[in-house]
């Protein structure tokens, strides 16, 4: 045989982490944590009912009663759901604003959307409720509103773009910035959207310039996906330039270009940028 001593060497697997671990919020311990829950008005009842105390369960958890359980004194929630934990915490009220915050207004939560919001915490927690409450947060989160308003143009005909038969067929493409530089000094961000799939690459550029699109083109499109027949941008001098023409003619793709002050008309791709600008405001 051909393997050395060192192939031959077994690997340890990497450790398990206490999954429990993950569920408390700041510096709360378990038990600090069940205290909080018996605290609340709410789950007291539930608590005490699991633990043989009370004979009636608090109405808002008779139904589905069956999938709450105590674990080391913590109240949680069964999950069947393949992509989440299988057990949920059951957070008191006192302490969801801060689970609201973490998953929605903290930098890395990025104050996505409700339906995004909902689905984070229904990841890890449950609270009765929880739906509405996160409607509400959502909709009064002075930021989002503040950047989220809704245009008050009326909206003319429909004019759509004809749907590709195969992905990267049709791509459209968009310079996002100047944002802070970075620490890699960067503050640029191009942005390239397949408008079948909606599959989506990006690129962190330091100028934004024609060469640096260019070679984001070549390197991130071409080569991973083919070259597209179609390329949707704006009128941006990155696009227009004569590298970015030659290399666009030497692949063979048609350059459309959206008409001035109309950016929706490469809608797809201003979609993601809006979100890219609202995740990193």
């Amino acid at each position: 045989s051909d393997a050395d001593c060192l192939s031959r060497a077994p690997v340890e697997p990497p450790p398990q982490e206490d999954q429990d671990d993950d569920y408390f919020l700041g510096a709360l311990s378990a038990d600090d944590f069940a205290e909080r829950q018996r605290a609340d008005p709410e789950l007291k009842g539930l608590v005490e009912y699991l633990e043989g105390k009370a004979t009636v369960v608090p109405k808002v958890f008779r139904r589905g009663l069956e999938s709450f359980f105590l674990r080391n004194g913590v109240l949680l929630k069964k999950n069947f759901s393949p992509l989440r934990a299988d057990s949920l915490l059951v957070v008191p009220s006192a302490l969801r604003p801060e689970v609201l915050h973490a998953l929605h207004d903290d930098p890395t939560a990025g104050h996505l959307g409700f339906s995004r919001t909902l689905a984070r915490i229904q990841e890890k927690y449950y609270w009765p409720r929880l739906t509405a409450d996160v409607t509400h947060y959502v909709r009064t989160c002075r930021d989002c509103q503040r950047r989220k308003t809704p245009p008050t143009r009326p909206a003319g005909l429909l004019q759509p773009i004809e749907p590709p038969r195969r992905p990267f067929q049709q791509i459209g493409m968009d310079l996002l910035g100047p944002f802070p530089t970075s620490n890699s000094g960067n503050k640029w961000i191009v942005v390239a959207t397949d408008y079948l799939t909606r599959y989506a690459e990006t690129r962190a550029l330091p100028k934004g310039s024609a060469a640096e699109v260019a070679k984001f083109f070549v390197e991130n499109i071409v080569l991973r996906h083919g070259a597209p027949e179609v390329l949707i941008t704006d009128r941006g001098t990155a696009f227009t330039a004569e590298l970015t023409q030659a290399i666009l003619k030497y692949s063979q793709t048609s350059h459309r270009r959206t008409t001035a002050n109309h950016p929706q008309i490469n809608g797809l791709t201003e979609l993601l940028n809006q979100t890219i600008a609202d995740m990193l405001a």
